[in-house]
């Protein structure tokens, strides 16, 4: 007998089931108001479980680098002229706090980054001119 693994949309409602064990408290709220809370919370899950697997990736990708120089030096019989570049961008992607690698995650968090590196949001006093 072998088990399936349950629809993606039952899984879905799985986790929000395990979020929210106590659906009573979003009914006393109101019905909307409870409803836009719970998915508040579920999506603010959601983003911490992406960003997390953001940093396990870029972490990977920095040993994956450091093997590859290994490697590379021992291919080319002692030549380590490729661990000046590879080496501190292992370390610095294993290191840093920084997003580093350029994907999907990266882009949409974008204007995150822009308000943290500057300090405001320079767009919304530009349109409020």
């Amino acid at each position: 007998m072998t088990i399936r693994a349950p629809p993606r949309k039952e899984k879905e409602r799985q986790a929000m089931r395990a979020v929210f064990s106590n659906l009573e408290d979003a009914y006393e709220a109101g019905y909307a108001d409870g409803m836009a809370d719970i998915r508040k919370r579920y999506r603010s899950r959601q983003e911490k479980k992406a960003r997390r697997w953001y940093y396990i990736k870029q972490k990977l990708y920095g040993v994956a680098l450091l093997i590859a120089t290994v490697f590379a030096v021992w291919v080319l019989d002692g030549d380590t002229t490729i661990a000046i570049i590879t080496v501190p961008l292992g370390v610095s992607c294993l290191f840093s706090k920084e997003m580093l690698i350029v994907d999907k995650y990266y882009w949409e968090h974008e204007d995150e980054r822009e308000v943290k590196e500057r300090g405001a949001d320079f767009r919304v006093i530009r349109r409020d001119r």
